[in-house]
């Protein structure tokens, strides 16, 4: 599923890095604080404390980018639409901290 990886270590208890959907990067095209709680709470946190995009890590280049145009009406993934099809670089891959 949906996860985040690579991250420095955050806070105890959080969830902090590289948003993969089946070991593929996410595109930040449509990615709003929505989506960031969206899928903060599908990973099982409560909300977000940030988000970002860029290349951070070595490790982006070798992946795919697997997911784009998550538009998120509101804070739940039953909200949010997406594409697995994508016009993006790997500078704009999503990296996210969720918190507990």
């Amino acid at each position: 599923g949906i996860n985040a990886e690579y991250g420095e270590a955050g806070e105890v208890g959080q969830s902090s890095g590289l948003l993969l959907y089946y070991g593929n990067t996410v595109c930040d095209d449509g990615f709003s604080d929505n989506s960031a709680i969206a899928i903060c709470r599908e990973m099982g946190y409560s909300g977000f404390h940030s988000w970002r995009n860029g290349q951070f890590f070595d490790i982006q280049a070798s992946l795919d980018i697997g997911l784009d145009d998550v538009v998120c009406s509101s804070g739940s993934w039953d909200s949010c639409s997406s594409t697995t099809s994508h016009n993006c670089a790997h500078s704009e891959d999503v990296h996210l901290n969720c918190v507990p």
